[in-house]
This record gives C-alpha cells, structure tokens and sequence, in this order.
C-alpha cells in the first residue's frame, strides 16, 4: 500500500491510519504537479515570447515524465490560470470541446493559434535574417542565432545556415573567415 502509515500500538487490532496516499482517487496528478511545478501560464503576456516560453517549459515538463496526451492536456489546462483560462473556459464552450478527449497537440494548436500569431513567427523570422554581431560578444551572437533558428525550419542545409551565420559578422570579419564544406 502506498502512502505513510500510522500503526496504533495502543488499540489491541493494530488499525492502520493513512495519513495521505497520492495514489488514490486520481489525487495522483495533483500530488505530481505540486510535487514538479510545471510552469504556469496567465495569459497577461509582458514580452511576445511569454506563451512561447510556457510552451517550451511544458514540453520540457512531459519529455521528464511519461504521460498520456489526455494526461497532459489536462496538466496544461491545469497550469494556465487568470485571463489564459477564462480563453479556455470559452474556447471550450464555443467549439465543445471534452477535456476526456482533448489531446496535448490539440491544445497546443488551440493554444498558438490563440497567443502565437502568425506575426510573432513573421518577426522572429525576420529577426533571424537581420541579426548582426553588433555589440554582443560571440557567445551572445552565437546564442541568440541558434535560438532565432528554431523559428525558420525551411533551413535545412548546413552550408546556408553557415553562410547565414558568418552575414551577421562585420564585412572585414566575414572575409577572414572561411569554413569547410561537409564532403
């Protein structure tokens, strides 16, 4: 039996006392998430890329744990609070949706078409082809073009993405630099 036990020596049948089991009656899930703290998200988005970071921050949660897609939908619904869930108590209504049956990629499509527009990944991809080094160091430019990067997956060939890369350096750099094509 899961959970602690409390054994009254003093009774003559020895009566079990369960103080808490997070096993029983689905309290599970809840015992999990006060236990993990999967990120939450209010919906009262101060920077573009809040909801994105949410996103993130749940997949990052469930490659850590091995739920179903219902599970984890549920997880989600759970972790928006304020104005994210008054979206979804109305984007539930509206379109019928059961949350016995709602899949994590289904609410992850409802969720960025609702807080991801279009323009978001259209500034991203933008932003990307504009980086330049300009006052970050190396590290900083390296790491902030292989975060904008995530956001155009058309590039697939390492020698255009290499190119890319070295564009973002000022002229009398780019020319010092030369690179090995893969054979």
């Amino acid at each position: 039996m899961y959970g602690y036990h409390y054994t009254s020596s003093s009774r003559r049948h020895h009566h079990s006392y369960h103080c808490y089991n997070p096993y029983r009656r689905g309290e599970y899930l809840l015992y999990e998430f006060n236990k993990v703290k999967p990120p939450i998200f209010g919906g009262e988005m101060k920077k573009e890329e809040d909801a994105k970071v949410w996103l993130l921050g749940m997949n990052k949660f469930f490659r850590f744990h091995s739920y179903s897609e219902n599970t984890k939908s549920k997880i989600a619904i759970f972790s928006i609070k304020g104005k994210a869930y008054i979206w979804w108590e109305d984007m539930k209504n509206v379109k019928g949706i059961r949350e016995d049956e709602l899949t994590w990629d289904e609410f992850e499509r409802l969720f960025k078409n609702k807080y991801l527009l279009v323009r978001y990944y259209d500034d991203k991809d933008k932003e990307f082809y504009e980086l330049q080094v300009g006052s970050m160091t190396n590290d900083e430019y390296t790491s902030r073009f292989l975060e904008l990067l995530r956001y155009v997956p058309y590039l697939k060939e390492e020698k255009t993405k290499i190119q890319r890369f070295i564009s973002g350096f000022p002229t009398t750099y780019r020319d010092q630099i030369k690179f090995d094509e893969a054979r």
